[in-house]
């Protein structure tokens, strides 16, 4: 399971737990309401005497205010719930290197990061965990794959050993090219567009 289907796992879960919180939402808000009108309704009555006009502005006004007041609240909550996916997301990201087919992740985020560095010897600035990972034998794969989508001979070495969750962060070797591919970073690109795809998946 990649970046993609992670996300849209999440984003499914953030959806079914979505529902119950607006719907809860939904009912405090229309209580808040009613007893709005209840209120603009007794207001209305004890200022009768002072003109049908007065009080229908009044009523109105109350009114309004309760329906400004619901506006926030279910703004505040809708907030709390990306916010939410978010955390969960991130939490999930995080744990993608325990997965079964993270080597497969890590060397597309090489490859991927290789091509955006555009160098033709570029170093692999990993964890300690992953280097375990990144053998001469997946080196060679790596720098297949890049030659077969560039159509380009590049040079790939192991770096520096770096304090990153997983992923990798692409360089050439004195460092002017820089492609940070580690998860915490392409989390944070994405945050945006992230924050986008929840808020419309929710609601």
């Amino acid at each position: 399971m990649g970046v993609e289907e992670i996300v849209s796992k999440i984003l499914e879960d953030a959806n079914k737990e979505a529902e119950e919180i607006i719907k809860k939402a939904q009912m405090e808000a229309e209580e808040i309401l009613e007893e709005a009108k209840k209120e603009a309704e007794r207001r209305k009555s004890e200022i009768l005497k002072k003109g049908e006009k007065e009080a229908e502005m009044i009523k109105n006004r109350i009114i309004a205010e309760a329906k400004l007041e619901v506006r926030k609240k279910m703004l505040k909550k809708k907030e709390e719930l990306i916010e939410m996916a978010i955390k969960k997301l991130r939490e999930e990201l995080m744990k993608l290197p325990e997965r079964e087919n993270y080597r497969d992740l890590l060397i597309r985020l090489i490859v991927d990061g290789a091509i955006a560095v555009g160098s033709e010897k570029v170093a692999v600035d990993l964890n300690k965990r992953d280097y375990e990972i990144l053998d001469i034998k997946t080196l060679w794969e790596i720098e297949k794959e890049i030659e077969r989508l560039t159509k380009r001979p590049v040079i790939v070495r192991r770096g520096t050993t770096v304090d990153i969750v997983g992923g990798a962060i692409v360089r050439d070797i004195d460092g002017t090219k820089i492609c940070d591919n580690s998860l915490e970073a392409i989390f944070e690109r994405n945050l945006e567009n992230i924050r986008a795809k929840i808020a419309q998946v929710l609601f």
